[in-house]
């Protein structure tokens, strides 16, 4: 009997050393559909995207990546890992931009994961932009610096549009400096939390200013929950990249120069004229 059990024992022993020292699939890459266009919107045929090609219309696809970790090591992690992909984009006369992807436990996912990034938009190095136009009729959510110096402007449909890794480099400055949450960089005024602002510029020169600020609790003063103001001023251009903005009661009233120019994103840093 206590021979059964010994081999019994070895048995299980066996077992659950071969099991614990067997391997989990993890994912490294999913699958990444998408087109690349110019500004235009013309197809970029031959741009590098990772380690293959756009076709002539401009798709691309990259193939799913996966890789092995022992059972054990991943058991005594007791979460998935996380998944982070950085795909280069590269093209003769364009601007390099990166696809990047980002999940705290995506490297959990299945296999068969895919992840259609639908269209990017590359930037010719000679790239010449209506900024009237690019203006014009749309609503930008701006984040400004503590001195007025400096806007990041985003458009509303920016987290949409602009997925590469130039954008969320973008995104995450401009979040940081309207959201005094722990870890940002606390470039709002004591007291106030989150503040949202939004520039609706229109073709008649005229401009529409909305805010909002949150406010929370300091420790030496409790304040009201939130205000906002809504006002209307004027814009104009007094030069090719240069923009004076009147709006009274707000920060704004200055000539912006225009230090970087995108469909979905801008920079006015403020001008002596």
């Amino acid at each position: 009997m206590t021979s059964k059990n010994t081999r019994f024992s070895i048995v299980l022993i066996s077992i659950s050393l071969l099991f614990l020292s067997s391997c989990i699939s993890r994912l490294a890459r999913p699958e990444i559909r998408g087109t690349i266009l110019d500004y235009n919107h013309h197809p970029v045929e031959n741009c590098k995207v990772g380690e293959t090609l756009t076709s002539k219309d401009g798709t691309f696809r990259l193939s799913e990546r996966r890789y092995n970790k022992f059972l054990l090591s991943e058991m005594m992690i007791m979460e998935a890992p996380p998944l982070r992909v950085n795909e280069r984009i590269e093209k003769e006369g364009f601007e390099s931009d990166e696809i990047y992807l980002f999940n705290p436990h995506g490297g959990g996912s299945s296999r068969g994961a895919k992840y259609n990034i639908d269209t990017i938009f590359l930037k010719r190095l000679d790239q010449q932009l209506d900024i009237a136009a690019l203006l014009q009729e749309k609503t930008w959510n701006v984040a400004v610096t503590k001195n007025a110096d400096t806007l990041y402007l985003i458009r509303s449909d920016f987290q949409k549009q602009c997925k590469t890794g130039k954008c969320q480099t973008f995104y995450n400055t401009w979040y940081g400096l309207t959201d005094n949450y722990p870890g940002n960089r606390h470039n709002l005024p004591e007291g106030i939390i989150r503040q949202s602002i939004q520039l609706s510029f229109k073709a008649s020169h005229l401009i529409d200013y909305k805010s909002v600020q949150q406010y929370g609790s300091s420790s030496a003063t409790k304040t009201k929950e939130r205000d906002s103001l809504e006002t209307t001023g004027k814009w104009r251009f007094i030069a090719p990249d240069k923009v004076q903005i009147e709006l009274k009661g707000t920060p704004f009233t200055h000539t912006y120069r225009l230090a970087e120019t995108d469909y979905y994103k801008l920079i006015f840093i403020k001008s002596d004229q």
